[in-house]
């Protein structure tokens, strides 16, 4: 049965288990321990059973629920859940401390934090489902939340902020994101693959867009590359949504897995700047018609997006704007012609789909008189409206007075053999301003040699690019997303080795 009519992910979820009952609608690849499938019908048992004991607790309409859950099956009917009774999901990162969701919990108002770590919430997740047998087995209505999210920013600097659409949480099966979704090879009824951390937006969103639309997804419980590319074999996975550390990591273990990747019509990118080369490699291997991007921020300020075959033809850069304008300016505020890099604004045509900061403290947009608005990326724009990306606003390390973008230093650091992992970052220095900090990770069964590793940095960057010093660590710090906590590691940077 099919609908032009709006529905609620909860009424989706209940239709589409009417329809296919005990067909598949989710596979669990858990770390360890066998395969777990679970039907249509099972799921929406569980969010039902989710539901019920969230009307148990007294969560309704209007409600905020923070849930910490890992990639667990209960991390997807959860969800549906929350909306099912009309409340706004607040996910967080499971990894975050009890005093940290206590403060998350008080910011929010949140009445109700889950958490898959015990103590470290208002309720365990064991509690929480041994409760959700206890309620009697009725059918829960499905409403409306309004907003349906509650989007965190990184945290880089502290407390994650918090940011919502304010518009009712449903969908249009067969469009449940517009026409960007298409844009980005995104089907219904395909595999999709779930390996990113759902307690990020961006995999948390695709996971829900894709079962919305039907798909059968794949979820891993913990990302694994040499496993990631087989499981796309072995069930015909047609969708994969990846962050640039796992396509580094695939891409060095794709001789190795044997997989042809055959199915995987749309390889689609985002969350980080990807390197040319592996960008480059990616559609060598798959052909330029199946890899994708869009760049974009939880604020929805707009977005870009750009296939393989564009990409060709500008390397380097992240597209033109999607339903999107965009503008470059100077520090002054003068708005700077194709070419010259600046903070980059972008107006959606939709604005009422922007989201806005909300919760204590929210910071103000920073918004031209035309409304375009600064998420703090700067970048500049070709002739033919395509954006490059030059890094974060803080990010860039002002050495001698020269403007370096850590981003450019890392890409040419992760296509050293041995190197697994980079981070740059500047540390304070009496007489550089900044002097250029690499970590790095060696790939393991490798030995790096960090004088080596500068004279390569020497003959493919400036001289004030090339690291002044370069650290060996046996992992570095990623999240979920694959997103590097670049001012964290600095802070400790500076607090263990003080420039002199």
């Amino acid at each position: 049965m099919t609908t032009t009519e709006p529905l609620s992910f909860g009424a989706r979820l209940r239709q589409l288990a009417a329809e296919r009952g005990a067909a598949e609608a989710l596979r669990f690849l858990p770390a360890s321990g066998p395969e777990q499938v679970f039907s249509w019908a099972a799921l929406n048992d569980m969010a039902d059973g989710f539901a019920r004991a969230l009307s148990a607790r007294g969560v309704g309409q209007g409600d905020v629920v923070g849930f910490a859950l890992g990639n667990i099956p209960a991390h997807v009917a959860l969800a549906v859940a929350i909306w099912r009774v009309g409340a706004t999901t607040m996910v967080l990162d499971p990894g975050m401390k009890a005093e940290g969701m206590a403060a998350m919990k008080a910011r929010s108002k949140a009445a109700l934090v889950i958490a898959q770590t015990p103590g470290r919430g208002d309720i365990s997740l064991s509690d929480f489902e041994t409760l959700a047998t206890q309620q009697p087995a009725t059918e829960v209505p499905d409403r409306i939340s309004t907003p349906g999210k509650i989007v965190l920013s990184g945290g880089s600097t502290g407390l994650p902020k918090m940011m919502c659409d304010d518009r009712p949480f449903t969908r249009i099966p067969g469009a449940s994101w517009g026409r960007v979704a298409p844009r980005l090879g995104f089907r219904c009824d395909q595999v999709q693959l779930v390996c990113g951390a759902m307690s990020h937006n961006a995999p948390f969103t695709w996971a829900q867009n894709g079962l919305f639309e039907g798909n059968r997804l794949v979820l891993m419980e913990r990302f694994d590359a040499l496993r990631a590319l087989q499981v796309i074999d072995r069930y015909q996975v047609g969708f994969a949504m990846l962050v640039p550390t796992m396509m580094v990591r695939m891409h060095d273990r794709l001789a190795d897995s044997g997989a042809t990747l055959d199915s995987l019509h749309a390889l689609y990118h985002t969350g980080a700047p990807c390197a040319p080369w592996l960008k480059r490699a990616w559609i060598d291997t798959l052909g330029p018609g199946r890899v994708t991007e869009m760049y974009g921020s939880g604020e929805n300020t707009g977005q870009t997006t750009i296939t393989g075959a564009e990409w060709l033809a500008h390397p380097g850069s992240v597209g033109r704007g999607f339903e999107t304008e965009i503008r470059i300016y100077s520090p002054e505020g003068t708005l700077l012609p194709a070419g010259e890099a600046g903070e980059i604004f972008m107006r959606p045509d939709d604005l009422g789909g922007r989201s806005h900061y909300a919760g204590p403290d929210a910071p103000r947009p920073e918004r031209d008189a035309d409304g375009f608005q600064s998420i703090g990326d700067v970048g500049w724009l070709d002739g033919e409206g395509y954006l490059y990306l030059g890094g974060r606003r803080d990010d860039v390390i002002n050495t001698g007075g020269v403007k370096v973008h850590p981003e450019t230093v890392e890409a040419v650091l992760l296509q050293h053999p041995a190197v697994a992992d980079a981070v740059v970052f500047g540390a304070t220095d009496r007489e550089w301003g900044q002097r250029v900090i690499a970590c790095i990770e060696a790939k393991p069964g490798t030995s790096l040699d960090p004088g080596a590793l500068r004279q390569f940095c020497a003959t493919r960057l400036s001289p004030q690019e090339v690291p002044k010093q370069v650290a060996l660590r046996d992992t570095l710090p990623r999240d979920g997303f694959g997103k590097i906590r670049r001012k964290a590691i600095a802070r400790d940077w500076e607090a263990e080795a003080p420039a002199g």
